[in-house]
């Protein structure tokens, strides 16, 4: 019995599979954008929230990767509950990057326990890479692993 509480508690604590994987997620038009229409290419999702410290802490950084990687795919999701927090955000931290809302519960489906996450998304459409915290966006061997990634 002891065994069989821990198996059922390591499979509720695992990561989503990475097989079959659909996401949606709103741009800053207010339209909706799906994975699936990136299939054929590996895209970085980047899952962040204007109340988390280490995504604050990380954000400006990954915003300066981003333009240094044009040839990347990256799609940065905000899970903040209100679109304007999440603006407030990108205009007092100058960012760049396009602004789009994601749905936690939604999200969480994705394998998102924690705030900053970072989801490497195949060409195939398969979770490649999940990795849970802040990243040094702007360190040349962390940046050589996250393109590793992809």
């Amino acid at each position: 019995m002891k065994y069989m509480l821990i198996l059922i508690s390591f499979l509720w604590l695992a990561p989503a599979s990475a097989h079959s994987v659909e996401y949606q997620w709103q741009n800053a038009k207010g339209e909706q954008v799906s994975l699936a229409s990136m299939k054929g290419k590996p895209v970085l999702l980047h899952f962040w929230a204007s109340w988390c410290p280490p995504c604050r802490k990380e954000m400006p950084a990954m915003s300066k990767w981003v333009k240094a990687h044009p040839d990347v795919q990256v799609v940065m999701i905000s899970l903040d509950s209100n679109q304007a927090f999440a603006q407030e955000f990108y205009d007092d931290k100058h960012i760049q990057t396009p602004l789009n809302m994601g749905d936690m519960s939604a999200t969480a489906r994705l394998g998102v326990r924690a705030l900053p996450t970072t989801v490497i998304i195949g060409s195939d459409g398969e979770v490649k890479q999940r990795h849970l915290g802040d990243i040094d966006w702007g360190d040349e061997q962390t940046s050589q692993m996250v393109l590793s990634w992809l």
